[in-house]
């Protein structure tokens, strides 16, 4: 069909080079002659078309070239074979989006099955090899259908709201099944993670690969039509989406790293006053040593996270990990509510707020993400335990525990 749809176009191309100036006085006679000619073609084609699997992506070269050809015919131009064209083609197109739709979703999974996370197969706007793939894919579903220049406007919205709400099905779906992955990833289970572990380079491009394609949402993404016909945008309704999950994969990963301030803070409560061997730990000698790796621990994160996460996310992620690690002694503290601190237990947990607000402003987190709500439960509570602490109590005996703090949250 293509040799003859090259050959009928080459005819009547020819027919108006030789005789066009002769006819051109009878072009009413000139347009219904040539419409009869590619009904007759017409006739055969469908008859071809009848063959064809239903969705085969080898009829669309037939439809381009053919519907290039009427376009560059003005009177042809939306002409009865040029719309019987559209009309016929409609059910291959759209069987053949259908199949596309599942073609994607099984490169997803063969993407992802493949992908090794590594940092040195990534590009420099963080892309991995799974994302690469993906919206190559989608990119190429997208030109596809803009190429059919469909003259039917309807039909035309209709094809790319489909693709567009298929890239952002296909988007979603590649976050949900990485967040799936990170989950279960070995080196961030709790049990493994200690003070000398730091985010794990694959798990940065995990998180990096969501950012990535969350941005290309915003470029494959945008205004199409809904059924009411008003405008609908999938950009912004795929971008909350997508960014509520990446900040859920931002917690988990948060709250996997607070298992080390976990830890620590199940030490501190070993000197709860009515804990029966509080009195036994007392005299042991608690020193505040004992929070030095919590803050090793927290830096190396932080470098980890400057310089491996996406600069997109880079602040977001710190403020989740300082809102995870804030929220942990909140608990702690909730847990004591009726308690009244131990000495050694005030200095200790006004050291690491001291010290973990320093460490954060250090990182560009503002005067306003640092003392939220939080903050000030913690840095209330703190101030309530010290006037009940202190009234006693030599000052002196701040350094009883064999550490000072320069650092202040005030």
């Amino acid at each position: 069909m293509m040799e003859l749809a090259d050959a009928c176009i080459e005819f009547l191309q020819e027919t108006l080079e030789h005789y066009g100036e002769a006819l051109n006085v009878y072009d009413r006679m000139m347009y219904e002659m040539n419409e009869q000619f590619w009904c007759l073609y017409g006739v055969d084609m469908e008859s071809v078309l009848g063959k064809q699997e239903s969705g085969t992506r080898a009829i669309l070269p037939l439809f381009h070239k053919l519907n290039a050809y009427f376009y560059e015919e003005q009177e042809l131009r939306y002409g009865k074979f040029h719309m019987h064209l559209h009309k016929v083609f409609a059910p291959h197109i759209v069987s053949y989006l259908e199949k596309e739709e599942a073609t994607l979703r099984e490169e997803l999974d063969d993407a992802l099955e493949r992908e090794t996370w590594l940092n040195e197969n990534c590009t420099e706007d963080f892309s991995c090899c799974a994302v690469q793939d993906i919206v190559g894919l989608v990119k190429n579903n997208q030109k596809l259908v803009a190429e059919l220049r469909w003259p039917d406007k309807t039909f035309s919205e209709h094809l790319q709201s489909r693709t567009q709400k298929t890239t952002a099905d296909i988007f979603d779906c590649y976050v949900t099944k990485v967040y799936d992955i990170l989950r279960v990833y070995p080196r961030l289970q709790r049990g493994v993670i200690t003070y000398n572990s730091v985010l794990p380079d694959e798990v940065c491009v995990m998180m990096n690969s969501c950012i990535t394609v969350r941005l290309h949402a915003n470029e494959l993404c945008g205004n199409a039509t809904n059924s009411n016909n008003s405008e609908y945008s999938y950009r912004t309704e795929i971008n909350e989406q997508l960014s509520q999950r990446i900040n859920t994969m931002f917690e988990f990963v948060c709250s996997q790293l607070c298992q080390c301030l976990v830890h620590l803070l199940y030490k501190l409560g070993r000197y709860d006053k009515d804990s029966i061997i509080s009195h036994l730990y007392t005299m042991m000698g608690p020193k505040l040593a004992i929070v030095e790796p919590l803050f090793s621990h927290v830096r190396q994160n932080n470098v980890q996270i400057k310089q491996e996460i996406h600069p997109n996310s880079t602040s977001n992620l710190l403020l989740c990990w300082y809102n995870s690690l804030l929220t942990t002694i909140a608990e702690w503290l909730t847990e004591r509510e009726n308690i009244d601190m131990h000495h050694f237990q005030l200095v200790a947990i006004s050291t690491i707020f001291k010290t973990l607000f320093s460490e954060f402003s250090s990182q560009g987190l503002t005067e306003e993400q640092l003392r939220n709500a939080t903050y000030r439960m913690i840095h209330n509570r703190i101030e309530y335990e010290e006037t009940m602490n202190t009234l006693n109590i030599d000052t002196t005996r701040n350094y009883a525990y064999g550490y000072s703090s320069d650092s202040s949250a005030d």
